[in-house]
């Protein structure tokens, strides 16, 4: 492939996900961390699992938002 079919590939790329920050909610983000913090911290802070955590408390929080009480879960996960 050619340098000028790839810079225009690339540039194509940069365009498409140029303006993405829009669709990022950063408290569903905030919500998640927060979760599975406490879970790792009510399991005894294992060495190794951040990935495990991160994806349950994605899960509890997406479970959440189709529910509609997505401001609620993080505090479901630290018993609060």
């Amino acid at each position: 492939m050619d340098r000028s079919r790839v810079s225009s590939q690339i540039e194509r790329e940069r365009a498409m996900y140029s303006d993405t920050d829009k669709f990022v909610d950063l408290d569903f983000e905030q919500r998640v961390r927060q979760a599975a913090y406490h879970l790792w911290e009510k399991d005894g802070r294992p060495w190794g699992r951040e990935k495990d955590y991160w994806f349950e408390a994605l899960a509890q929080e997406l479970a959440a938002r189709e529910k509609g009480d997505g401001n609620n879960n993080a505090r479901r996960a630290t018993g609060t």
